[in-house]
């Protein structure tokens, strides 16, 4: 199972740190929308290299762009204009740095980890979700 799923899963304490992790410089909606695609990627490595990160960037927004129109064939307005709304915010904070972003993106992906690690090792994840894995 994907991170994004095993996070879900986990209780509310948890849930709470995974929430401090996510603020408008990366909300948590593009998190959601775009975990597998997320989770696809090295961003350790992007982090490193300017134009890899340049390209991911747009990646990211083209990404956007896709799940608008899915949310434009459900007809759903509000969801369309939220996607709008992070775009255009992506793209005044992270369009000049984009290595920023794959920064945060990497450093949100290694904190989940920790939470769920966390987790495990306490055994308050739901045996099913450890054996899918």
């Amino acid at each position: 199972m994907a991170q994004w799923g095993q996070l879900q899963m986990l209780d509310c304490k948890y849930l709470e740190q995974v929430d401090q992790l996510y603020d408008d410089s990366f909300p948590m909606d593009i998190r959601q929308y775009l975990s597998r695609w997320i989770e696809s990627i090295d961003w350790d490595t992007v982090a490193d290299q300017d134009s890899l990160a340049t390209v991911r960037f747009h990646d990211l927004l083209a990404q956007l762009d896709d799940q608008h129109s899915r949310f434009a064939l459900e007809n759903n307005f509000l969801l369309q204009h939220n996607i709008r709304k992070i775009k255009r915010n992506l793209q005044d904070r992270f369009q000049e740095d984009p290595i920023h972003m794959a920064m945060i993106i990497s450093k949100n992906l290694k904190e989940e980890k920790k939470i769920l690690d966390g987790a495990k090792n306490r055994q308050d994840i739901p045996l099913t979700s450890m054996l899918s894995e």
